[in-house]
Parts: structure tokens; sequence; C-alpha cells
């Protein structure tokens, strides 16, 4: 009797990637929840757009901070 065996190791890869993934979206969240520079409003549209579009939310949150490009909503530009 065969028994085909799973290879072990791009299944411990692939749910190491993946617990990575979930936590970097999760650290991003509580970034933008603990943020005293936001607003109810931006706050609400960073979280929003973290989970959406999870890699390119946190990418631009990671990389830009809270205020990509001084855009501020909810608020009259000076």
């Amino acid at each position: 009797m065969y028994e085909p065996t799973v290879p072990l190791l791009p299944i411990l890869i692939g749910v190491g990637a993946v617990a990575l993934y979930v936590a970097a979206i999760v650290f991003a969240i509580r970034q933008v929840m603990k943020s005293a520079e936001l607003n109810s409003t931006e706050r609400s549209i960073w979280i929003v757009a973290v989970l959406l579009a999870p890699f390119a939310g946190a990418l631009v949150w990671y990389a830009l901070g809270p205020h990509p490009f001084g855009l501020r909503a909810g608020r009259d530009p000076s």
C-alpha cells in the first residue's frame, strides 16, 4: 500500500508567510488606532484602506505615515 507523503517544509513556509502577513496587517491597524495625529474620519479611512488593500495600505502607512503627501481628511487646508 502506497501512501503519498506531503512535503512539510513548503507547508511550514506557507504558514509562516501567512502568519507574518496577518501580523503586519494587525500591527498596521494597531498603529492607526494608537495614532494621536489622526481624527476619527482619518482613522476610519486608514482602517478601511488597510483592510480592503492590506498590502498596499500597510505599505503606505509604514512608508509615508498617517498623512501621506500632507493630505488631511475633514480639515481645511491651511
